[in-house]
């Protein structure tokens, strides 16, 4: 995969308070990035750097290859952004409101507006004033304007922030299904964070504590609970994981372990699957006291 996003020892201090410390990651085209945090961890002043709303005070970001700090223009222009709710004209349709975003960029013709409406399922409600949206429906329009460039990175801070779970859905299918765009995505949404990304980058305190990346094959985390756990540990030791009779396998060769064990007089009482969620791994990162 091409490396496009690259973010390196980003730091970044507001009054004596250092609100992020040496943060680098990678992205590659095609990936789909959550940034998880609890309140204050940083997540949205990373975002606005990343996006020039803020100044960083060491580190580097790149688009592409190229510096947002040296050139920015050409960076910017292959990102779109929702970083805080655009401003809209309420008294004016949804239509009118993407025809004035269209006038600053070059080569945006109304067929273009059509695919980007038709992708947010908001062909219906053009016609109709903005302040007589649903938050659901302006959170939509709002991806909307951000997509009016057609562009190659996305990048979104919490916009699902407020919705209920019908506009949370919506707007979670609505990014799964924007083909050929890379999206960086911050969010308290961890379950919704967990069926939409496929790498998640844990930050806390301004520091990346863990980045998580979402494997795609057909093995699962499971632990076996038997009567003899000594010789069953013994018995398929080259598949365990841990200290536990735990493995990581298809469910084809999960089920030849467990003829194993019953044919060597070992009973099972139990095969249940491990918990290895976006959720625990917040959790272990923020500590029980939080």
């Amino acid at each position: 995969m091409k490396r496009i996003i690259k973010v390196r020892n980003i730091s970044k201090k507001i009054g004596k308070k250092k609100i992020l410390d040496n943060i680098s990651f990678d992205v590659y085209e095609g990936e789909i990035v959550g940034i998880v945090g609890p309140n204050g961890a940083g997540k949205s002043t990373l975002l606005k750097i990343m996006t020039g709303l803020y100044s960083m005070d060491e580190g580097e970001v790149y688009y592409y290859d190229i510096n947002l700090k040296t050139d920015f223009e050409k960076a910017m222009s292959m990102v779109g952004t929702l970083i805080e709710s655009p401003d809209m004209y309420k008294s004016l349709s949804g239509k009118k409101n993407l025809e004035i975003f269209k006038k600053m960029f070059k080569g945006v013709d109304q067929s273009t507006i059509e695919e980007i409406v038709n992708i947010v399922e908001m062909e219906k409600y053009l016609g109709r004033k903005f302040k007589t949206y649903s938050l659901g429906m302006k959170e939509r329009l709002a991806i909307a304007s951000s997509l009016i460039n057609k562009p190659k990175i996305l990048i979104l801070d919490e916009p699902t922030n407020g919705l209920d779970p019908v506009g949370i859905r919506n707007i979670m299918n609505t990014l799964k299904e924007l083909k050929n765009t890379t999206i960086i995505i911050s969010s308290h949404m961890l379950s919704e964070i967990e069926g939409l990304c496929t790498k998640v980058i844990f930050i806390n305190d301004g520091k990346i504590n863990n980045i998580k990346i979402k494997e795609k094959n057909d093995k699962r985390n499971v632990t076996f609970e038997v009567d003899d756990f000594s010789r069953a540990k013994l018995l398929i030791n080259n598949y365990c994981i841990g200290d536990n009779i735990e493995v990581y396998e298809s469910d084809e060769k999960i089920s030849e372990i467990n003829k194993e064990l019953v044919l060597n007089n070992i009973k099972v009482y139990r095969i249940h699957e491990t918990e290895n969620t976006i959720e625990k791994d917040f959790f272990n990162m923020v500590g029980k006291h939080d």
